[in-house]
């Protein structure tokens, strides 16, 4: 283990195996990426995150919703067993749909006052790639997208932004095909978290990789990941399996 892991706040996220490959989950209080093809399981992820907040740590917990309506959400999530009704009307996680016409202006007022009332500390965003949709100007999507992560931090919750991608290829520049908003958000984060489904089914179908993370000492290489009656689980510690800096 890295002497600086010793130091830094964790924030669990209670998915078995991940907080392994990281030394303990996401570093409190940043700002992370979830990037992947369909299928992957982003949603089932950003779900799992916030119940556990809610139900293991006690962190109310935030879900914005460019794309899927809601009551779709609680759907999905209720056949894993997690009731976010329950969880929304005793205030411990909220599920908001936010129109992809939202400016940024808005935005950050609604995430501060909706932050403040209901003492939020983890916050997912789905999909990045709807945010401001009507903005056609790159140098200003860019622009946006470093105000909203730099307004997410001054805020001290921690955060997930999922994204789709059409490809899980991997090179140096990261997955190709994405939008151009993955390819800004993986600049501006604090954490990079790739998600892979081949589609063929079987074991080794799934895979997890942690592009980055800072200040953490992170497994580099892809991790086997499996999607269970209870949720994802990466299955971490297997032979071969290589913790680097």
């Amino acid at each position: 283990m890295h002497r600086g892991d010793l130091t830094v706040d964790r924030c669990p996220t209670g998915i078995a195996g991940f907080d392994k490959i990281t030394n303990g989950g996401f570093v409190r209080d940043s700002v992370n990426a979830l990037l992947g093809g369909p299928g992957a399981g982003k949603t089932i992820f950003l779900l799992q995150f916030l119940y556990n907040g809610a139900t293991k740590y006690k962190e109310n917990g935030l879900y914005l919703s460019f794309e899927p309506d809601v009551v779709e959400l609680y759907k999905d999530a209720a056949v894993f067993g997690w009731d976010f009704q329950k969880l929304d009307v005793r205030n411990q996680c909220k599920i908001l749909k936010i129109s992809p016409q939202t400016g940024i202006v808005e935005l950050k007022r609604e995430l501060t006052k909706v932050v403040s009332k209901y003492d939020i500390k983890r916050i997912c965003f789905d999909p990045i790639s709807l945010f401001a949709a009507s903005e056609r100007d790159e140098a200003k999507v860019r622009a946006m997208l470093f105000e909203l992560a730099d307004m997410l931090k001054r805020l001290k919750v921690t955060v997930l932004i999922a994204n789709e991608t059409a490809t899980t290829d991997t090179e140096e520049t990261g997955i190709a095909g994405a939008d151009v908003r993955s390819q800004y958000v993986k600049f501006l984060v604090d954490g990079l978290v790739d998600m892979y489904s081949s589609g063929l089914g079987g074991a080794t179908d799934r895979a997890v990789r942690v592009a980055k993370m800072r200040r953490t000492n992170h497994s580099r290489g892809p991790v086997p990941m499996q999607i269970t009656p209870e949720g994802i689980e990466i299955l971490a510690g297997k032979k071969g399996d290589k913790l680097e800096l």
